[in-house]
């Protein structure tokens, strides 16, 4: 009777299991239907989406499934669920693992594209794994949102795909603001971030982890076998600005930013490998706060300086605030290897509001190698409360101090690009960043008469416009949105476009997929009887989300007769990743002649990256022949760099409070051999307003009955300035060359000034 009782029992228990085991449900749906699926679907289930391309698709999904009996939401074949147009995903619930989407092509109307959590429900235990987002932004750069926002506890995001982000908003955010999201554990391994260009502005972070006001939170996530290759829309790839985490084992490849400890205590940086190449700006890590350890990092051939550099030790604000610089003080930095990286500093970023140094700091069995310097690191601030000890050093000459002595090591030896990459992303997607294409270069030749508009309309990418002389009037804006060349037949004889629309427009705008460059044609504004004034010569469309590029080669620009018309301009919320302009005659001009100043909210953006004027000429200009601004004191981008030389200014701005260059911002600047001749004389020639950080530089000038320069610091005047009358070869035909009298000093000045 006992054995049949026992045998009753095993039985009873088999059947109350048997449903998680024999009875888990197969569905085969289209994405719309996921949603009414996981209202009755139970542990184990298995939801797998048909191949398709769904477009404008909001989804919430909510479901609960058990650590054993997971609910898995596939694709059927990943990377053919194809998810365009304004569409996000919500996932909320207990135990949902969703494989293999693709996000492409596409925008989130609403939030950020994935969030873990629909209204309150957040998720706990989830997974997303296998899936792509891709060139997921809207149609201006300066709209804001995210990839993934990771709310709940112990989810994990891996082997994704995160690339092609242009917009303003950090890739992935790690959030912090909700009790249910403290000690959270997330797990996030194996992703691949890909290439994100310089934004131009702070807030494009490709991860962070909680806020200043999380600061002493424990988040406890863990970042671990990443790869992220050329992550560079600002300083911060990584920003820790939480307490607890763990970031390990991953690769940064010719990243122009850093690891950023920028808020919170006790973090672990350890066995990650940062790779620069010698790429500008390329940074290893950043530490502020108390109590981290960092260790058995690896960083080689990075080129950046100050918050870019290899390791930056912050000075910190004095009684701050946690969302200012707390004091760096208990922290360990060991076992870590510098490789030809440009600097290791300690004192980073004092300044008259960061004076407190480092205290109770290890920097110890480090090993520093680099044959082109002669100190391991630079001391910013006071570095008696940084113990060095057991430091192994290669420099170019032999260097012994406390803590440090020169020994012969062996260099490491770097993974290979297939080991780099290995198991980084999803499986089923092309994880590199894009290389640039060779166009056709194909030749059209244009005579006047001609819809110019429609023929470049028409061109393949990389084609030469050449135009004949003549005059080409255009009725609307030539449209470049792709890499296109227009140059004259006859540099000699310039061809001149003039606009008579019906409505005002540029002249050309450039769009998305535009990378222009245009050699000697003119443009002249004169307002045609009947017809609308051009509102520039070459600007840039009002929705833009790519970067671009442009170059201006011995052009000129004549007669735009209103204020706010401006020969070359960036609008708001665009971005050069350089232009290029020498060798124009900017002259008869009521507005400004280089216009990028549209960002006016003084939070530290800007319209262009590189920006070079060199042998250019302007003249008679009622507006600023140069206005490029970068307002406010943020310190999350290393530009714009500008560099303005062997320009002469003839009789240009000389209204009250006017600049005939207005250079507010630019971080690296260079103006060299310029001559002013009866300018800026109701204002100033050069108004700056340069921070202490800043490199600046204005040497070998002359400034003959025109206004002072206006400078914020006393270091910006690096070289002589003069004051005598120029003597040009013909003023009356805009050439501005020199005819000095031999053996003076205008001869002298003048071999500077003269065009190259």
């Amino acid at each position: 009777m006992m054995i049949r009782d026992i045998h009753k029992a095993i039985i009873a228990s088999l059947l109350i299991g048997l449903p998680l085991l024999s009875f888990a449900k197969r569905y085969d749906v289209t994405l719309p239907e996921v949603a009414s699926c996981l209202k009755t679907a139970q542990p184990g289930d298995q939801i797998y989406i048909k191949d398709g391309q769904y477009k404008d698709m909001q989804l919430k999904w909510m479901g609960k499934g058990t650590e054993k009996s997971p609910i898995s939401i596939k694709a059927l074949n990943p990377g053919k669920v194809k998810i365009e147009g304004g569409s996000t995903l919500r996932i909320a619930g207990e135990w949902i693992s969703v494989d293999g989407l693709y996000f492409t092509d596409g925008y989130a109307p609403k939030g950020s594209v994935i969030e873990f959590r629909n209204g309150q429900e957040l998720a706990n235990h989830c997974r997303l794994t296998n899936c792509v987002i891709d060139k997921f932004n809207p149609s201006r750069r300066d709209q804001a949102y995210s990839y993934i926002l990771l709310y709940g506890r112990h989810n994990r995001v891996d082997h994704c795909s995160l690339t092609g982000k242009l917009n303003l908003g950090v890739t992935l955010i790690v959030i912090l603001n909700d009790k249910r999201c403290l000690e959270n554990y997330h797990l996030i391994d194996h992703n691949y971030f890909g290439e994100r260009p310089v934004y131009g502005s702070n807030g494009a972070e490709t991860m962070r982890v909680g806020t200043s006001q999380q600061a002493y939170s424990s988040s406890n996530t863990i970042i671990e076998n990443n790869l992220f290759e050329r992550c560079s829309g600002e300083v911060e790839v990584i920003s820790i600005k939480s307490s607890d985490n763990i970031i390990r084992n991953n690769t940064l490849l010719e990243c122009e930013g850093v690891v950023a400890l920028r808020h919170g205590d006790r973090n672990t940086v350890n066995n990650n490998l940062f790779i620069g190449n010698g790429r500008r700006n390329t940074g290893g890590i950043r530490v502020v706060n108390a109590g981290h350890r960092i260790y058995d990092n690896l960083l080689v051939g990075l080129a950046g300086t100050r918050f870019f550099s290899a390791l930056g030790v912050m000075d910190a604000v004095p009684n701050s605030l946690p969302n200012r610089y707390c004091q760096v003080v208990d922290v360990e930095m060991f076992r870590n290897t510098f490789v030809d990286c440009t600097n290791i500093e300690f004192g980073t970023g004092k300044d008259m509001e960061r004076t407190l140094a480092p205290e109770k700091v290890a920097f110890t069995d480090n090993i520093i190698i680099n044959k082109k310097l002669a100190q391991p690191y630079i001391a910013v601030d006071d570095v008696s409360g940084i113990q060095f000890k057991g430091n192994k050093v290669q420099l170019s000459k032999n260097y012994s101090a406390p803590g440090f002595i020169t020994e012969k090591v062996k260099v490491p030896q770097l993974p290979d690009n297939t080991v780099i990459r290995k198991d980084k992303g999803a499986s089923w997607f092309t994880n590199q960043v894009a290389q640039s294409t060779t166009n056709a270069h194909k030749e059209c030749n244009v005579s006047p008469g001609t819809n110019l508009s429609e023929i470049v309309h028409s061109l393949e990418p990389g084609s030469i416009i050449i135009l004949s002389k003549g005059t080409y009037p255009i009725q609307r804006s030539i449209l470049i949105d792709k890499p296109l060349t227009i140059r004259a037949a006859d540099p000699g004889n310039k061809p001149l476009i003039r606009f008579n629309g019906d409505k005002p427009d540029n002249m050309v705008t450039i769009a998305d997929g535009g990378e222009l460059k245009i050699e000697n044609i003119a443009f002249d504004g004169v307002l045609e009887p009947g017809k609308a004034l051009a509102k520039a010569g070459i600007s840039t469309a009002f929705d833009m989300i790519q970067p671009y590029t442009l170059t201006v080669d011995g052009c000129e620009f004549q007669n735009f007769g209103e204020g706010g018309f401006f020969a070359v301009k960036g609008t708001k919320a665009t971005f050069a990743k350089s232009v290029t302009i020498r060798n124009c005659l900017f002259r008869d001009l009521s507005g400004d002649a280089i216009n990028y100043a549209a960002e006016k909210d003084d939070i530290g953006r800007y319209n262009a990256d590189d920006m070079l004027i060199e042998n250019c000429s302007f003249y008679r200009l009622l507006g600023l022949p140069i206005n490029i601004y970068r307002g406010g004191s943020d310190e999350s981008t290393a530009g714009p760099y500008i560099t303005v030389r062997h320009c002469t200014f003839v009789d240009c701005c000389n209204k009250e409070r006017g600049s005939v260059m207005r250079l507010i911002g630019p971080q690296v600047l260079t103006v060299e051999n310029c001559n002013f001749d009866n300018s800026g004389r109701g204002g100033a020639t050069i108004r700056l307003d340069e921070a202490t950080w800043e490199k600046v530089r204005i040497a070998n000038c002359n400034l003959w009955n025109s206004g002072r320069m206006v400078t914020t610091t006393a270091q910006a005047i690096q070289g002589k300035m003069y004051n005598f009358r120029p003597a040009y070869i013909n003023a009356e035909a805009y050439d501005y060359n020199y005819t000095p009298v031999e053996g003076s000093e205008l001869e002298k000045l003048s071999i500077g000034l003269k065009k190259k």
